[in-house]
């Protein structure tokens, strides 16, 4: 069983379903995910840049409307789900659990008492950024040494209230910081690696590893090239894992970030936008591994090098204990 703590997937569901499509979860997204195994799948909520400001509230809610949409017409393959009783009935059920994230803060605008609606509309985790830098937050790639801004603390309070956590990834290092310091609630990153494996803007010094796991929770090793490092695939995550055990054996979650299915991911993002790169330039280019078979390599590197008890930590047992605990909330 996976629990994978991130993906994209709502995009391309929103846009085919803009487009006239219908049921896409069940027709173009299952088999993938079920041939890797996929039980539980975080669903990141993203507006583009070409959004903002006006329509980052519309695109939000249309994300979170098609994802309920999916649901109702996947006859039981997906569901959403907003409690720890709800996750373990999904799971009992044989359907993937999808649980809800807001990526980048940006549809609240600049009024953190939203989040309380958002936690109604089924929204568990916000990510206060992407790259780019915001009212409430610095991006990686758009640092402007604010760190979290007092707006920014004043929402973490708000999501503390409504039951949501911080998701640090994409956050710059005084960002994230800052939400370990500050944030009252759960706090975990969903798609980052360690920066002492394969250094670039949006992965994590043993500093901001060490933070996390003080505060109980995960982080998401992202199975995209650009963030693994050379060589790429099961034996990089695995050196990843490696490392993240040896801080906390308790930390280490998969947050794969994959977007190969993408036929087009919407409006282009400025150039200073899109993922920083490492020491390895080659590797922005790089194809990423199927879904259907990604984990699996993950599961026989880490098994080889750790067991099978590290390799079942890593894919759902570490995973599962801080969502229900989140859910809980």
């Amino acid at each position: 069983m996976i629990a994978d703590l991130h993906s994209d997937l709502l995009l391309d569901i929103a846009e085919r379903r803009f487009g006239g499509e219908r049921d896409v979860f069940r027709q173009r997204h299952l088999p993938a995910l079920a041939a890797a195994g996929i039980r539980v799948q975080m669903l990141a909520v993203y507006a583009p840049t070409a959004y903002l400001p006006d329509l980052a509230l519309r695109h939000a809610l249309r994300l979170i409307d098609a994802a309920y949409r999916e649901q109702d017409e996947s006859e039981g393959a997906l569901r959403i789900v907003t409690t720890a009783a709800g996750l373990d009935e999904a799971l009992e059920a044989g359907a993937i659990a999808g649980i809800l994230s807001l990526e980048g803060a940006e549809p609240l605008g600049r009024e953190p008492d939203l989040v309380h609606l958002f936690a109604r509309l089924g929204i568990r985790s916000i990510g206060l950024t992407w790259n780019r830098a915001n009212d409430f937050a610095d991006g990686a790639t758009e640092d402007r040494g604010a760190g979290i801004t007092p707006l920014g603390r004043h929402l973490l309070g708000e999501m503390a209230a409504a039951g949501v956590a911080l998701d640090l990834s994409h956050l710059t290092p005084r960002g994230a910081h800052d939400g370990i310091e500050h944030a009252p609630g759960p706090v975990f990153a969903s798609h980052s690696n360690a920066a002492a494996v394969y250094g670039t803007l949006r992965n994590l010094d043993d500093e901001i590893l060490r933070g996390v796991a003080g505060r109980g929770g995960v982080v998401g090793i992202n199975l995209l090239p650009v963030f693994l490092g050379p060589g790429g695939g099961g034996a990089a995550a695995a050196a990843h894992h490696a490392h993240l055990v040896a801080i906390d054996p308790a930390l280490p979650a998969i947050g794969a970030d994959f977007v190969g299915f993408f036929d087009a991911m919407g409006p282009p993002e400025p150039p200073h936008l899109r993922p920083p790169q490492g020491v390895d330039t080659t590797l922005a280019d790089a194809a990423e591994p199927p879904r259907e078979t990604a984990y699996a390599a993950v599961r026989d590197a880490v098994t080889a090098s750790s067991g099978s008890a590290a390799s079942d930590a890593l894919l759902h047992g570490n995973a599962l204990r801080f969502l229900r605990g989140v859910l809980s909330g």
